[in-house]
């Protein structure tokens, strides 16, 4: 289950979306203007193709809560308030709390080591610690598997440790889906109850969160928004094959809990009563412990992503798997939370969650088209993206490549934001500088290796050149680092 920072566009776009949603002072004081600002945005975002759920609050009171748009389009069921949808990554800072609660317990420590609890663990893994799983500093890769692949936590144990890591523990930051499952493991081995269970028991419980998580809260169909991907049916989140006591482990624990903005805005409320944790426990929950990208723009705490914008503390963290996506966000100082949903990949929670955020400043907000395909859409007109064109053709593929980074900084780039070398290329391609939009395709795989979009767009090109083998290999390398929701997957299957 993908962080909209990982293994496609909704990774790699969040740090931007969201930095620039949550960039912000203290919103004003005309509530009612911005409740009715709030609901034409809204409305008018369901009329551009958005369905989902939203929640706002602020000083602990609700100010909006609704759902918008259609849960089902075939047989024309309104989203409400009360819609469930996969809350896609935010399941990790679940996963963060369960080993808080235990630790609180004195049942284990987020110091200790993986060899603790799995004896079999090789060298090169023995010594990683809790700490690094939870901060996606304990070199794992992403993915090692298919969200839908029912593995059993024995078999997902063994992939994990005889995978490579990427780097040395603890000393560098990559987005991982594995280091939260084996932590749900971890949860389960400690406490001796499955780890939706635990969750119910200790946090969903005593939060009054009735409507969270796998299969616990026995969800009627009817119940379930319906997920669309470009525009298609693709089916509700039970839809897809699980194991018996829930999803198997390449989603269990990193992704996939099923939710309502309202049960969301309780957990919001219970981490900031500390209802379920000490206060000790959500300082480190919300602590900037790993930066996320070589700026530090945005840091990693446990399951929570930490900015600080113009001295205002914010936390956040979103998630999807190309159909379904959400955000929640809150800051601890000024007691504004924002909770978002959809159903579609055609307009992301993170695009509304921007709007909402601007309507909370008074700011207004900005018309959606109808149709949001590609988040590179906003970067085309960037004048960073022209001046990289205008370099790369200048200098040449070959100088471009051998001399990328002095010629990328000359022109302004920013390392954290790859989208601007989407565009870039999509301007030399328009001008029918090929080789040049290969060279900075070949650049921008280097750079981001565990985004998909690159190797894509590079095997078309060399599609269009007629070399299969080379679009064979770049869609291959593509499908090696995601293996679901990319369409190099049926590219390969029509070779």
């Amino acid at each position: 289950m993908i962080r909209i920072a990982q293994i496609n566009l909704y990774n790699t776009m969040k740090i931007k979306l969201c930095l620039l949603s949550i960039s912000l002072i203290l919103f004003f004081d005309g509530n009612a203007q911005s409740n009715t600002q709030l609901e034409d945005f809204l409305k008018a975002a369901s009329r551009n193709g958005y369905s989902g759920s939203v929640l706002v609050a602020k000083g602990g009171k609700i100010m909006l809560e609704n759902g918008y748009g259609l849960a089902d389009r075939e047989v024309k069921k309104s989203e409400t308030a009360e819609t469930v949808f996969s809350i896609g990554s935010i399941t990790k800072q679940f996963t963060a709390a369960a080993i808080l609660k235990l630790e609180e317990e004195g049942k284990l420590k987020v110091t200790d080591k993986l060899s603790s609890y799995f004896p079999q663990a090789p060298d090169d893994k023995m010594d990683i610690t809790l700490h690094q799983l939870l901060t996606h500093s304990a070199g794992f890769e992403g993915t090692i598997g298919d969200d839908y692949d029912n593995v059993n936590a024995k078999q997902f144990i063994e992939a994990a440790m005889q995978s490579k890591l990427l780097f040395k523990p603890g000393s560098q930051y990559e987005y991982s889906n594995v280091g939260y499952s084996l932590l749900g493991i971890i949860v389960e081995k400690i406490s001796g109850l499955g780890y939706e269970k635990f969750l119910s028991t200790k946090l969903f419980g005593p939060s009054k969160m009735n409507s969270t998580g796998y299969q616990l809260p026995a969800y009627s169909k009817d119940e379930l928004a319906v997920g669309y991907q470009n525009g298609k049916r693709w089916g509700a989140a039970l839809d897809r094959p699980w194991l018996a006591d829930g999803p198997g482990w390449h989603l269990r624990a990193n992704g996939g809990i099923l939710s309502t903005v309202g049960d969301m805005y309780k957990w919001y409320l219970s981490l900031k009563n500390n209802t379920v944790l000490p206060k000790t426990a959500t300082d480190k929950l919300f602590s900037p412990f790993v930066a996320e990208g070589p700026r530090g723009l945005s840091h990693y705490g446990y399951g929570w992503v930490i900015q600080n914008v113009e001295g205002t503390k914010i936390v956040w963290h979103n998630g999807g798997n190309g159909v379904y996506n959400a955000i929640m966000s809150f800051e601890p100082d000024n007691d504004i939370c924002i909770i978002v949903s959809s159903n579609s990949n055609d307009i992301i929670s993170d695009k509304i969650a921007i709007q909402v955020r601007k309507i909370l400043d008074g700011k207004g907000y900005d018309a959606l088209p109808e149709s949001i395909k590609h988040e590179e859409d906003e970067f085309m007109k960037s004048p960073v993206a022209e001046k990289i064109k205008t370099a790369v053709i200048k200098e040449g593929a070959l100088k471009f490549k051998t001399d990328h980074k002095n010629i990328l900084s000359s022109a302004g780039f920013d390392f954290d934001n790859d989208m601007i070398l989407e565009a870039s290329a999509e301007q030399l391609l328009a001008v029918g500088k090929t080789e040049e939009a290969m060279a900075l395709y070949e650049v921008y795989a280097q750079l981001f290796t565990k985004i998909v979009l690159p190797w894509n767009r590079l095997g078309k090109c060399y599609e269009k050149q007629g070399n299969k083998e080379k679009a064979n290999e770049c869609w291959q390398k593509s499908v090696s680092i995601r293996a679901t929701n990319n369409p190099a997957v049926e590219w390969l299957k029509k070779r």
